[in-house]
């Protein structure tokens, strides 16, 4: 049997199968190989898209995939903070879509406990003040940062130590974040340059020696918390447009406490949620995150 030649393929066939596996096949007229033709055609854009499923983020396959890692936030229920809550779920939202995590949000501490935070790689305090907690809630917690069974990031609201609403300071919270007191803020806000002091960290990576945070309240503290942290972060009270009194000299807003097991990360901004515009702000957040879970 004289084997069909290439040229004898149609032509819109002809596109799917080289010349040899054609060529190589006999066959005895051209409507023969057209079921072959077919098959091989079917098979190959098969496998197409096959391989684009796995290899495409958005896939449904990715999508349906095992989280990498889970993170549960204590969200701030209410407030004039709650605009920049709202705006930080849509885009941890969106961030877990893309990066394969999972997000779990409560609004109180009341169903923290041990059993609870081991479910989580990272707990993100989302403007939660360290105020008020069950205290189940702040004994879990504190083994959690302890013992570095899961990473922290903190946020804002965070640092407002000392008496609030009827409760007394939380004592080792207060040394967890430098051994600070909250003493005042600038009510009417500010805009200023943030200094980037330690560009290799993880968290900094691809943040720019500078960048500017609009109208933020800038808290001040009754000591800076420096010698008991690693600062990645200060503001320069200089800048403040308009300026103010209202203004501590040595001012850190991104730490992390490194004499604790977990990876910690506090970060002071977090007022309004014009932040999820500003992409220094936005790149710190999601390199915490990664860096918090270990990735």
């Amino acid at each position: 049997m004289i084997g069909v030649q290439y040229g004898s393929v149609p032509a819109e066939l002809r596109r799917w199968i080289p010349h040899r596996e054609v060529s190589d096949r006999k066959y005895g007229d051209r409507n023969a190989i057209l079921p072959v033709v077919l098959m091989i055609a079917l098979h190959r854009c098969l496998w197409t898209i096959g391989l684009l499923f796995i290899i495409s983020p958005g896939s449904s396959m990715a999508e349906n995939a095992t989280p990498r890692f889970k993170i549960v936030v204590l969200a701030e229920a209410g407030g004039i903070h709650r605009p920049f809550v709202d705006a930080a779920k849509v885009w941890l939202d969106k961030q877990a879509a893309g990066y394969n995590f999972s997000v779990d949000y409560i609004q109180d501490t009341a169903k923290i406990d041990d059993a609870f935070l081991s479910r989580y790689q990272v707990f993100i305090q989302l403007n939660y003040p360290p105020y008020g907690w069950a205290p189940t809630a702040m004994a879990a917690f504190t083994k959690y940062i302890e013992e570095g069974r899961g990473g922290w990031i903190g946020f804002h609201h965070a640092t407002l130590l000392g008496e609030f609403d009827g409760y007394p300071m939380w004592p080792w919270f207060s040394q967890f974040m430098g051994g600070i007191r909250f003493t005042d803020y600038i009510p009417k806000f500010a805009t200023a340059t943030v200094v980037v002091e330690d560009p290799s960290h993880p968290v900094m990576k691809d943040v720019g020696k500078t960048f500017v945070v609009d109208r933020e309240e800038w808290y001040t503290y009754d000591k800076s918390p420096r010698p008991n942290v690693h600062v990645l972060a200060r503001v320069d009270e200089a800048s403040y447009s308009p300026d103010t009194s209202t203004k501590m000299g040595d001012h850190p807003v991104v730490w992390t406490t490194e004499h604790y097991k977990a990876r910690n990360l506090y970060i002071f901004m977090g007022h309004h949620p014009e932040l999820f515009q500003n992409p220094a702000f936005t790149t710190i957040f999601r390199n915490s995150i990664l860096w918090a879970a270990r990735q």
